[in-house]
């Protein structure tokens, strides 16, 4: 069971610093360092155990974080650390992007890490050390990458960081909110794998706490995801656009993201009393709540809508969200699918797969306008989009 190094990382924000906990694979002293500009500015060493705590007296845009465990005195004193960049304030959500002229889509992914890395290393896009190497490509994850697999702790630290190495090579990591990232931070914990319950038992936290979106380093970065994207004329979203959104616009649908999800109500739906008290306090009725309610969980919720991918009969509902955001082609996930297919005449398609994280979508911009399709399996074989067939649709 894998759980040291960023397997198993708690990065919190105090108010003088970060609260850092991680674990070793052996009982043995812990050891960690604060890294701001190359100058190493705060260095702890814990007790012996395998899970360890310090509290770092650190504050800097950006800092690196050198952790692990202490080598025995007959490793000639060296000390084998594990190494993660964090960032005290996690980048600004955009929903209206462009400049891109490939762009490969994930589906859900549920912690299937060693997939997700499997499946960007064949396309290209990552080398050996699980560096970004796509250039000015874009990669989109539609939501998702909670619950189920065992390695969700590990995946959210390699987004996190690979989608600043892609902004500064000029390309791009898009990751959406999907329901699974609404019920984890609301504290619905029903989907949790038992190894990923376990880092919480671990660094004695509830789950949930471990991405608390005010404290947790990795928390504040999923509540700051954008729920409905556009790049070109590709219109991104989890479970995708119903008729409850398909008059709002990007910017009000992210407005209201932004504003709901830092609401206190939204981490304590399940608390009867906090929720009686917080309708006292900010005079909103009954359908006001129902309303946030209904933004993140609701079946018309962006994060929960399925029709469009079980029905076919809803062709002027998807023109009328292609035509009010300006887009081609509404690419989503949430409803499972055999393999990566598209319908509606390829104005949509549905990425989310049965067995998560085996294929990849591939778009690649034609010179005469659309885009060339392909599904990329995790052998690194590509087939033209519409030459896939799921068997179950």
């Amino acid at each position: 069971m894998r759980l040291a190094g960023e397997y198993g990382l708690y990065v919190g924000v105090t108010g003088r610093g970060l609260d850092m906990r991680w674990i070793t694979e052996e009982v043995r002293s812990g050891r960690v360092r604060a890294i701001v500009d190359g100058r190493v500015v705060d260095e702890q060493r814990t007790d012996r155990g395998y899970a360890h705590a310090a509290r770092l007296r650190v504050r800097a845009p950006e800092i690196t974080l050198e952790y692990g465990a202490e080598q025995p005195d007959d490793a000639g004193g060296a000390t084998a650390l594990h190494r993660t960049r964090i960032w005290m304030e996690p980048p600004s959500p955009e929903v209206d992007l462009g400049g891109h002229d490939s762009v490969f889509v994930f589906g859900d992914v549920h912690g299937e890490f060693d997939r997700v890395v499997s499946l960007l290393g064949v396309a290209g896009l990552i080398d050996a050390e699980l560096r970004w190497t796509g250039g000015r490509a874009a990669v989109a994850f539609l939501g998702d990458l909670f619950d189920r697999g065992e390695d969700v702790t590990r995946l959210l630290w390699f987004i996190y960081g690979l989608e600043r190495e892609a902004h500064a090579a000029g390309g791009r990591v898009i990751t959406l909110l999907g329901n699974h990232e609404a019920m984890v931070l609301s504290g619905d914990l029903r989907y949790v794998a038992p190894k990923e319950q376990s880092i919480g038992d671990w660094h004695g936290m509830s789950y949930e706490e471990l991405f608390d979106p005010d404290t947790s380093v990795l928390g504040r970065w999923i509540a700051a995801k954008p729920g409905l994207v556009r790049l070109e004329d590709l219109l991104f979203a989890h479970g995708g656009v119903s008729p409850a959104y398909v008059d709002i616009s990007l910017e009000e649908y992210q407005d209201t993201l932004e504003t709901f999800i830092a609401e206190p109500l939204f981490t304590r739906w399940r608390d009867a009393a906090f929720l009686e008290e917080f309708a006292r306090e900010t005079r909103l009725d009954s359908a006001q709540i129902y309303r946030r309610y209904d933004f993140f969980f609701g079946s018309e919720s962006v994060l929960w809508y399925r029709d469009l991918v079980l029905a076919d009969t809803l062709g002027g509902h998807l023109d009328a969200v292609l035509e009010r955001f300006d887009a081609a082609i509404h690419v989503v996930g949430h409803t499972p699918v055999r393999t990566i297919r598209e319908s509606y005449a390829g104005k949509l398609i549905a990425a989310d797969l049965l067995d998560a994280a085996t294929e990849m979508l591939r778009l690649v911009r034609r010179q005469e306008g659309g885009w060339n399709r392909a599904v990329i399996g995790l052998d690194g074989g590509a087939a033209p989009l519409d030459a896939v067939v799921d068997p179950g649709a």
